[in-house]
């Protein structure tokens, strides 16, 4: 039996939910690899009805321990290179989507559950939550860009000790070190969750859509590039986006008598 996935749409946010075999962990597979993709591609193609993707598990215990041990078992030197590069290319089309993910994490994400987890834009993990970039145990490394973004979000010293030890952290450390954004009691998490969702809601989804390259630019480009990054979306706001409409509307309230 392998990890199934279900969806729903409810306020313009796009929920994926894995389901795991009973009294198993959500793993990754081929199979659950090519039914994300397919969720990535409608995605995709909805992105402008959306402001948001929630990514979570069914699963209290589990978000997602990574790759299949059924899978890891198979491999060999000719499938390891195209297992990696698979994996690569959906972590990479999960972080390019044009709204805002956050990964909503209970129970433990290690290995590649982590790195799918950091794919997203925000973690917002519940207390109970657990953390591992734990490869190096099973003499591996990781294998779907775990290194690129772990390295980004704590610095490259303690990325080191986290990959070379493997050790498992919890969500009050992960949100000291930077893995994850936010952490609090399950409850809690759920209306944090809502509260940063409807705060969401009432953006302009071209504007959030453009931060969200802006953003991801500043990684890779220089300050004075930035310039004419944010001027090139700049325009794109006031001609495929609501910014005139919405600065209308806030120098009309400004102005109206009290």
């Amino acid at each position: 039996m392998t990890t199934r996935l279900t969806t729903t749409t409810n306020a313009a946010v796009f929920t994926i939910t894995m389901h795991p075999p009973e009294g198993k962990p959500p793993t990754l597979d081929p199979d659950v690899i090519t039914a994300l993709d397919q969720v990535l591609a409608e995605i995709e193609a909805r992105a402008n009805e959306l402001n948001a993707v929630v990514l979570q598990s069914a699963s209290p215990k589990f978000f997602c321990a990574g790759a299949n041990v059924k899978v890891l078992e198979t491999i060999g030197r000719d499938s390891i290179g195209p297992w990696v590069e698979r994996g690569h290319r959906l972590m990479n089309r999960l972080e390019a989507l044009p709204v805002p993910v956050v990964a909503r994490v209970e129970g433990y994400a290690m290995g590649g559950g982590l790195e799918l987890a950091m794919a997203c834009d925000l973690i917002f993990a519940s207390a109970n939550a657990k953390f591992a970039q734990s490869e190096t145990k099973l003499g591996f490394v990781t294998g779907w860009g775990g290194s690129y973004r772990l390295v980004r979000r704590v610095g490259l010293a303690r990325a080191k000790e986290l990959i070379f030890s493997g050790r498992l952290f919890a969500a009050d450390e992960a949100v000291r070190l930077g893995v994850a954004d936010w952490q609090g009691t399950p409850e809690a998490l759920g209306r944090q969750l809502d509260e940063f969702l409807r705060a969401l809601a009432g953006n302009s989804r071209v504007a959030v859509r453009e931060m969200k390259q802006i953003l991801a630019s500043c990684l890779r480009t220089r300050l004075e590039e930035n310039a004419a990054i944010e001027a090139d979306a700049s325009l794109r706001c006031l001609t495929e986006g609501d910014a005139a409409e919405r600065l209308r509307n806030f120098l009309q309230k400004k102005s109206a008598p009290r």
